[in-house]
């Protein structure tokens, strides 16, 4: 068994040696074969070399697998520390590279995680010297409200949203647009905004709460299953 096991191993470190040769070329890279659970070394080899980011690819494959995430990516979101930059979850994702990157979009909820994603987000659009919006998307209209308030309530979320995304970017002084949307769904919304604004780049925070209660929080799943860019989620 452990002579197959090594062969099983050297096989596959020959395969991730010749892996992406053209497009790593000129770029020093450490290359590990590692065996075990997935998404647990990958968690611990990313704390163990003090990584400022984990890139996983991640794509549909159907219409009903393109709104589920594989458990190994589900569960290094969730144990994560640091940043964790997911493709499009797209059947066929666009063939972007980070110089395509000219539009940053960073949603926020006005959790702890906000101020994280926004200054993760700032650095990134300007290093790339990308365009910079921080969305806020409204929740929807609360259900015991009539429907004759339902616009007066929408109005004036939008406008006391518009408000806190303002004083936020002052507090921070970062210079960025600010987009409030609202269509009573969080993940739709967001996924539309970042199309329409053709964003090349979608930054999120995780929920911490989600973390506590050892579940992936069900917006930050859903976001990136629906997003039609890569996430980043701080």
């Amino acid at each position: 068994m452990e002579a197959i096991r090594s062969e099983h191993l050297a096989a596959r470190k020959k395969e991730l040696d010749e892996f992406g040769a053209l497009e790593l070329s000129g770029i020093r890279v450490k290359r590990l074969v590692c065996s075990g659970d997935p998404a647990r070394l990958i968690v611990e080899r990313a704390s163990a070399e003090n990584s400022d980011l984990i890139i996983m690819p991640t794509h549909g494959g159907g219409s009903f697998r393109r709104f589920l995430l594989g458990s190994v990516t589900a569960k290094v979101l969730h144990d994560s520390e640091c940043p964790v930059w997911t493709g499009a979850h797209l059947e066929e994702a666009p063939s972007l590279t980070p110089t395509d990157i000219r539009h940053v979009m960073c949603a926020v909820n006005f959790g702890p995680q906000s101020c994280q994603a926004i200054r993760w987000a700032a650095a990134l659009a300007k290093e790339f010297g990308a365009k910079l919006t921080v969305v806020h998307a409204v929740l929807q209209t609360p259900p015991n409200l009539p429907d004759r308030y339902a616009f007066q309530w929408h109005e004036e979320a939008q406008h006391g949203t518009d408000e806190r995304l303002h004083t936020l970017l002052l507090d921070f002084g970062i210079q960025a647009d600010s987009l409030v949307v609202s269509d009573g769904d969080v993940p739709r919304a967001l996924s539309a905004a970042a199309k329409e604004q053709g964003a090349g780049l979608l930054v999120i925070g995780r929920s911490s709460a989600a973390k506590a209660s050892k579940r992936l929080g069900s917006q930050t799943y859903s976001i990136i299953c629906y997003a039609p860019c890569p996430v980043v989620s701080i």
